[in-house]
């Protein structure tokens, strides 16, 4: 056996040691000069280029009739005017019989003298007679009164209509408002609800959170959330026990098209806190509404820990909850939670910051961690089979074609390996935080019954197999050494 290099004599490390493994961490305009219309059967005269405007006096020429008498032009009995079309004959181009005529060129407008230098129409002319004369009005064979024109006629209806409508919908409005009136007033307090401004939403919601009254809290939101296990008077009081809200304070409001963004700063305890809370008017009925309002907690990372929030038991991996301040723990006995487990849910849609919280094993269950894997190791340790357990397994063949005796076996625990047991620590799985997870302990000293070209003798085998990463289910009644 001098040769062999699985035996004392000159040995040969064997290639088939194993190596530890890792755990792996896993938001119609008005033309210009249209202010007021004439008198609808009337259009204002125009005067032809160089002329004075009709109804201005020039110089040295007669501004009208005189007082009493029918003006110049008047139609005599039973002759309409040279230049007025036949009643009931609008010509082409010419207003409606209803209304009187544009002057045109070189004449006169209608009731007024010639212009100077020009032979008087021949329907003007001088006075046919005062009053009571002869053809004159109000006498006997004189001119009859003329009537208003369609035009006048339907213009004063279409008036009438338009007015008579006007009225019906003064009414209608009224009406409708007076019913909705009355309607709010018999609804329990729905016409104070509509008269809080966006700014008094958030300021009365906030102070019913810090009064720990959740029913009226929730009487805010717009929606109410699905998961109200945190959204209680319970909680709320715990809540403000840890850290009380005070000093509401409206920094700012911006309201418009049924929305409003109202800003407020306030106090968690000695923390300042400034916040933006969405606030509508969902169905445009006057009142005002939270949109969200509450935070979120996550919960994944403690699955199976038996967590608990300002001591409600939470069975979800995302709850929501008002503005305030919430403890977190584990109900289990062996476990419990490092860093600052307080968290704050300061504002509407935020989450609250849980990453520097992690659970731990408490140090009795680190300490009962320890001897579970001690035992199992010392157990595998005494198996003299070439399978034993804790990955210490080795194979019949080394790789140098040195052959194992199976029963012949003999492991010991090298005295560092000894030490890392005994201050072996654990850290809680990600996928599962109730498995803890040791860490790499080190190698083992083998050695055992070998025979290698046909001499037999005890072999040592070199840099031999390593123990492998223990595994406890902590939360278990039973909990087992597991090995990869």
């Amino acid at each position: 056996m001098s040769d062999d290099q699985n035996t004392r004599e000159p040995q040969k490390p064997g290639d088939d040691g194993q190596q530890p493994g890792q755990a792996s961490q896993p938001g119609q305009t008005s033309q210009p000069g249209q202010g007021s219309q004439p008198p609808q059967g009337w259009q204002q005269p125009g005067g032809q280029p160089g002329q004075q405007p009709y109804g201005q006096a020039q110089h040295g020429q007669p501004q009208g009739p005189p007082a009493g008498q029918p003006p110049y032009g008047q139609p005599q009995q039973g002759q309409p005017h040279p230049g007025y079309p036949q009643p009931g004959q609008p010509q082409q181009g010419q207003p409606h019989p209803g209304y009187p005529q544009q002057p045109q060129a070189n004449q006169p407008h209608p009731g007024y003298g010639p212009p100077q230098g020009q032979q008087p129409h021949p329907g003007y002319g001088p006075p046919q007679g005062g009053p009571g004369a002869p053809g004159g009005p109000g006498a006997p064979g004189g001119p009859k009164k003329k009537g208003l024109g369609v035009g006048a006629l339907i213009g004063i209806i279409a008036g009438g209509l338009v007015l008579v409508i006007i009225i019906v919908v003064v009414i209608a409005v009224v009406a409708l408002r007076s019913a909705g009136s009355s309607s709010s007033s018999g609804d329990g307090g729905g016409s104070s609800e509509q008269a809080i401004p966006p700014s008094q939403v958030v300021t009365e919601y906030l102070t019913a959170i810090a009064d720990g009254d959740s029913a009226k809290a929730l009487g805010y939101l717009g929606t109410p959330p699905d998961d109200t296990s945190l959204l209680t008077d319970d909680v709320l009081k715990a809540s403000n026990e840890i850290a009380s809200l005070t000093g509401i304070t409206v920094v700012s409001e911006d309201t418009s098209n049924g929305s409003s963004d109202v800003s407020v700063s306030y106090q968690l305890g000695t923390q300042p806190v400034t916040a933006e809370y969405s606030v509508l008017d969902y169905d445009d009925d006057g009142v005002w509404e939270i949109s969200g309002g509450t935070g979120y907690i996550s919960t994944a990372k403690f699955d199976g820990l038996g967590l608990t929030i300002n001591g409600v038991a939470v069975d979800a991996d995302e709850v929501e909850a008002f503005p305030g301040s919430y403890q977190l723990a584990t109900s289990l006995p062996n476990f419990t939670l490092s860093g600052e487990s307080i968290v704050v849910v300061d504002e509407p849609f935020s989450s609250a910051d849980t990453t520097s919280i992690d659970a731990v094993l408490t140090d009795a269950a680190l300490q009962q961690f320890r001897s579970l894997v001690r035992a199992s190791v010392e157990a595998c340790i005494a198996s003299t089979t070439l399978q034993a357990g804790c990955g210490l397994a080795i194979p019949a063949t080394l790789s140098d074609g040195t052959q194992l005796t199976d029963g012949t076996i003999q492991r010991t625990l090298p005295a560092d390996t000894s030490t890392t047991l005994d201050s072996l620590e654990a850290t809680l799985s990600y996928d599962n935080p109730t498995l803890a997870q040791g860490e790499y302990i080190g190698s083992i000293s083998v050695s055992g019954q070998c025979t290698k070209d046909g001499s037999t003798g005890t072999c040592d085998v070199l840099f031999g197999p390593s123990l492998g990463t223990a595994s406890v289910d902590m939360a278990s009644a039973n909990p087992t050494v597991l090995w990869d």
